[in-house]
């Protein structure tokens, strides 16, 4: 299977956002976002291998990395992870080990809710039904994270998705 160049992957590090504070090179904080394609052995080990490109059917994770280089603390990050176009979220990988507040975007970011995504909608014959957004529709994700980053630390937020 020919591998495709991972454009995409590229497209995400410039769509990262941040909500308290711009990431610049001469600001407090950097950010950093590295794609591994996900492969388990055949004694069930999984592997991670930094990648730039992905194939159909290939799992990739994310790992966005926020550093403070300052010297006063940071509050009110807000971490956005796209799903790129022609990729599909896995559900349940999204992982920091700190305390936040996750989110996801069904429509690039313009709304944010927890899971499940609940929609009421219209039936054909003008009835009304709810229905669950799987995470196969997910735009983006987010982490609102809850204490303050201190000088010199770092947090980490991961997460899959499926190329189609």
């Amino acid at each position: 299977m020919m591998k495709q160049s991972a454009w995409l992957l590229v497209a995400c590090a410039c769509l990262l956002t941040l909500g308290a504070r711009p990431a610049t090179a001469d600001g407090p904080l950097t950010s950093t976002m590295t794609a591994y394609q996900v492969t388990v052995g055949a004694g069930g080990e999984v592997r991670l291998e930094q990648t730039d490109s992905a194939a159909p059917g290939d799992t990739v994770e994310y790992r966005l990395v926020y550093r403070n280089v300052g010297r006063e603390p940071l509050s009110g990050l807000t971490v956005n992870g796209p799903i790129p176009a022609n990729t599909a979220y896995i559900a349940d990988s999204a992982r920091t080990a700190v305390d936040h507040t996750f989110t996801v975007s069904i429509d690039v970011g313009a709304t944010w809710d927890t899971e499940p995504v609940v929609r009421t909608e219209t039936t054909a014959d003008g009835g009304r039904r709810t229905v669950t957004i799987g995470p196969e529709r997910y735009t983006h994700l987010r982490w609102a994270v809850d204490a303050p980053l201190a000088p010199g630390a770092a947090n980490t937020f991961r997460y899959r998705v499926r190329i189609r």
